[in-house]
């Protein structure tokens, strides 16, 4: 027999499919009785279930089934609002009879309980669709492209420890080929964070056009998320600008983990950290600091939140920064979309299954 969560997944989908099917089915659970049986009519209290509670009516075939099944009967025809199944619930009715004070006061609590648990369950589902629809929306503010950057192999991607996440990461296409990229992770989680997240996003796309100073740039979104946000709510943010003629990467660093680059040095990788810049985003007015870092050929950089970091396993033990130089090292010579996934295979080995409870964003330069 199916566990009675995969039988009820089953049985909704057929009901709606291949009614006759699901007859079978169901009546198979029947003959066998026990707590499946009752595990199952207890499940189905949800308003998505009618086509499932108008299957069980008409699959009783006497007034001992009836009877035997009169508390759900009872609970199903107050709380019924499908009049398919209504009408077989009705029917179902004709002919129970409840032959004591106690089966009737049983049957009146069951109706009660399962009315509650019915509309308990309406209101997750309606909320897990809500996260659903967030979910998406959220998936499409990511880049959806790889603009053009001559001389520069890069990626990018964000696994939401939830339905919905305040880590962020793009790539914006700017004027004389210039690449602008950001990495970004909002304080908090779940929806309030989503909504940080889609408000920074505005403003540094809005911003990243009109304002050539990086500094500048960064100030002025500051400002506008303390506008934005709650008291409570900031934001670390690394932004740069890579400009291809040059090969340099100017930056601004507000309270992110630093990147880090790792440069092969006459056979040995020598690690550089960009740090310059200032403090989180969205708390008070700041001035930022410009940085400019000069590119050389082969030169790997990883941007990255805390979520990759500080992955934890089931023994509350940090991946760490250590371990994550250790793999961008044996992974110095491949193309960026290579060493994106194996540094987030091995964090993600290293959790061991453990839940989560940050997300993950990821983003690999290379000078080409």
């Amino acid at each position: 027999m199916q566990p009675v969560e995969l039988l009820h997944d089953r049985l909704r989908r057929l009901a709606v499919e291949d009614p006759r099917e699901a007859r079978k089915v169901f009546l198979v659970l029947f003959d066998s009785g026990g707590s499946a049986l009752e595990q199952f009519l207890g499940q189905i209290s949800s308003p998505a279930d009618g086509r499932l509670r108008h299957l069980v009516a008409s699959a009783l075939r006497n007034n001992r089934d009836k009877e035997r099944f009169a508390p759900y009967i009872i609970a199903w025809h107050e709380i019924e609002t499908d009049e398919f199944a209504k009408r077989a619930i009705t029917a179902a009715l004709d002919g129970v009879k409840t032959e004591s004070a106690a089966q009737t006061a049983l049957a009146r609590e069951v109706a009660r309980l399962t009315t509650a648990i019915g509309r308990e369950m309406a209101q997750r589902e309606r909320l897990n669709r809500e996260l659903e629809i967030a979910r998406e929306v959220q998936e499409h503010l990511f880049p959806q492209r790889l603009p053009p950057a001559e001389g520069l192999d890069y990626c990018g991607e964000c696994r939401p420890a939830r339905e919905v996440g305040g880590d962020y990461y793009d790539f914006l296409e700017l004027s004389d080929g210039r690449l602008g990229i950001a990495i970004g992770d909002v304080s908090g989680k779940g929806v309030g964070a989503a909504l940080m997240m889609a408000s920074l996003e505005a403003s540094l796309r809005a911003l990243a056009s009109v304002v050539q100073d990086p500094a500048d740039l960064m100030g002025r979104v500051n400002s506008l998320v303390c506008q934005a946000s709650a008291t409570n709510r900031f934001a670390t943010l690394f932004y740069a600008e890579y400009d291809p003629a040059t090969h340099r990467l100017t930056y601004v660093n507000a309270g992110h983990n630093p990147p880090m680059v790792l440069r092969n040095c006459d056979g040995a990788c020598r690690v550089l950290r960009l740090e310059t810049g200032g403090p989180v985003i969205g708390l008070l007015p700041q001035r930022y600091q410009r940085g400019v870092f000069s590119h050389e050929l082969g030169d790997l950089v990883i941007l990255f939140t805390d979520g990759v970091s500080e992955s934890m396993n089931v023994r509350d033990e940090e991946w760490g920064e250590e371990r994550l130089i250790e793999l961008a090292k044996m992974c110095h010579g491949l193309p960026t979309r290579e060493v994106m996934k194996r540094i987030l295979a091995a964090a993600q080995a290293f959790a061991g299954g453990a839940p989560q409870h940050d997300d993950m964003t990821l983003v690999v330069l290379r000078m080409a």
